[in-house]
């Protein structure tokens, strides 16, 4: 059976049955408001213009945090193209399901979109039940920027390298502690890595973020943590903490002097930060295509490049169709090391 053509729908209607007895000029007249009256309310709403209204950027994190000044920075770039307001909305909590269940309630329009972050990507391995899938309730728009995180050291831990600080953990079984940022974080994510890689133990000290952690390591309070780059390289430029190595995939332009963990004897050890945006279920493909094109256009200019750069963080533009493959490579892979810590939400 051959599909039902436009012509043949409109040749079936009660107008062409009468198109005989009624005037041509009529007919076509009443044929064409039937044929407007058809479309449904949506593919009127996706022809128009976009953005014609204030966007709401939902950020599953604080305000002053990374998450937080990366929504701000990009949302700016795009109030300045579009002439319309970007409103950066923090929904804190549970490890980010509240901002992602807030999203994923929210009108398929583009108008309301989200940081998506490591933290997306965690949920479905941390909660063992969701109200949300993550690959179905949302809209990939593109990827946005990465950033290595960094191990850091206490300062009475006599440990510079990666595998120093491996043989001293094996040497000091039930006295040496990792300063968690938070369970499940991708600084923990990092830590857990690294023991299971480096195959020792320690034992979890967790904090409410990267600051508090990084202020007991400076104390001494704990041997080892992992962060951001942006949060502990002030510390170690103060000679407050040692860095051992940062966990990307190369050796950071902005401290070529620090080696990553994969050419210190753990090959394979790669876990990023990394940063992009996600839309309700549904969104129009005009509207996601217009989204991505304005990701690509503001990592191009050079205010958001040195911006990134002070983040210790650089542009990552990719298709819609890129950023959701790797968003489920990264629940795969993030979700084996989850479980392998046998860590669940708190």
């Amino acid at each position: 059976m051959r599909p039902i053509a436009h012509a043949d729908l409109l040749a079936a209607t009660p107008v062409n049955r009468l198109a005989g007895r009624v005037p041509r000029q009529i007919h076509a007249a009443i044929a064409s408001m039937f044929c407007l009256s058809c479309l449904a309310p949506g593919a009127v709403a996706a022809a128009e213009a976009f953005p014609v209204k204030p966007v709401r950027f939902i950020v599953p994190f604080a305000a002053g945090g990374a998450a937080d000044v990366m929504a701000r920075t990009i949302g700016a770039q795009f109030s300045q193209s579009w002439g319309q307001t970007t409103i950066v909305d923090n929904r804190t909590g549970a490890g980010g399901l509240i901002a992602a269940e807030l999203t994923a309630r929210a009108g398929a329009d583009g108008y309301t979109l989200m940081l998506a972050e490591p933290a997306l990507a965690s949920l479905p391995s941390l909660y063992s039940k969701l109200s949300i899938d993550v690959m179905r309730d949302f809209t990939p728009l593109g990827g946005i920027a990465t950033a290595p995180q960094v191990v850091t050291v206490a300062n009475v831990v006599p440990a510079k390298t990666a595998q120093e600080l491996i043989a001293f953990a094996r040497a000091n079984p039930g006295k040496f502690n990792f300063g968690s940022p938070g369970r499940g974080t991708t600084g923990d994510l990092s830590g857990e890595l690294f023991r299971m890689m480096g195959k020792f133990e320690f034992t979890v000290v967790p904090y409410k973020g990267a600051v508090p952690a990084l202020a007991a390591l400076a104390g001494g309070e704990v041997s080892f943590s992992a962060s951001s780059m942006l949060a502990a390289m002030p510390l170690v430029k103060a000679g407050k903490m040692r860095a051992v190595g940062t966990t990307g995939p190369k050796r950071h332009s902005l401290t070529p002097e620090i080696p990553t963990m994969a050419e210190q004897g753990l090959a394979g050890y790669q876990i990023m930060q990394w940063w992009g945006l996600v839309s309700p279920r549904g969104t129009p493909a005009g509207v996601v295509s217009a989204i991505n094109a304005e990701i690509g256009r503001a990592l191009a200019t050079p205010e958001l490049k040195e911006r990134l750069a002070t983040l210790y963080a650089e542009p990552w533009p990719s298709s819609p169709q890129a950023f959701g493959a790797f968003l489920k490579s990264e629940i795969d892979a993030l979700g084996k090391i989850i479980r392998a810590a046998g860590i669940k939400a708190e």
